[in-house]
């Protein structure tokens, strides 16, 4: 929400002040009924400060952010289109996502602009290792901000077939299901429909869906 301060002045009587205040209204109410489009610098003009408390910090960091390393200079350069997208591109993007300190902001805002470089180094990673589950995140975070909800599907679909240990069967099932539902795709009812009752995968989707249904906690509930 947007604020607007008078530039301070020195005291008046209250009669002076009382008139001064209708003057200010007035003015005011004139400003934004003829300059619905431009108020804020019309306000400026007669000593109003304008304020924005509408400030997003997160956009704030990414607007300033800036490569802090080697790795972190490839991969911008690499955003940008000016390095052509190899195995080391993949290495370096997988290396300073584990880093312990790795520079968010940098990385997030090319998702958030939806990167068609990064979108390609994404998908090369995810032919490249389709178990990956760190890849397939950021194939459902870049999700977030372009629609790509057919791309996803295939990709975790094929993870949730060829992953074999069933924990992180289960926890992939899960980011499947929060990836997609939004759109409309229940990714627990399709993971039913591939495995006949009896099959160890089916038991654990049957128990996800009705945890989900109920309102619980994986973690809360013993399995």
């Amino acid at each position: 929400m947007a604020k607007y301060d008078r530039d301070s002045e020195p005291p008046c009587d209250d009669e002076s002040d009382d008139i001064e205040a209708e003057i200010i209204r007035d003015e005011v109410s004139r400003i934004f009924k003829k300059h619905p489009n431009d108020h804020i610098s019309k306000l400026e003009e007669i000593g109003f400060e304008y304020h924005d408390d509408e400030y997003d910090e997160e956009e704030h960091e990414e607007a300033v952010a800036t490569p802090l390393n080697n790795n972190q200079e490839y991969l911008v350069s690499f955003f940008n289109g000016n390095i052509l997208l190899s195995v080391q591109t993949l290495e370096i993007f997988i290396e300073e996502r584990r880093s312990k300190n790795p520079n968010l902001p940098l990385i997030r805002k090319y998702f958030k602009d939806s990167n068609k470089h990064l979108l390609s180094l994404i998908l090369y990673g995810i032919n490249k290792y389709p178990l990956n589950v760190e890849i397939l995140s950021d194939l459902a975070f870049f999700h977030e901000y372009q629609p790509i909800l057919n791309i996803v599907i295939d990709h975790y679909t094929v993870a949730c077939k060829e992953q074999s240990n069933l924990e992180v069967f289960s926890e992939l099932v899960m980011d499947f299901y929060y990836a997609t539902i939004a759109d409309g795709y229940d990714a627990l009812y399709a993971m039913k429909e591939l495995y006949p009752v009896e099959n160890d995968k089916r038991k654990i989707v049957d128990f996800l869906n009705e945890i989900e249904n109920a309102g619980l906690d994986k973690e809360d509930v013993e399995f």
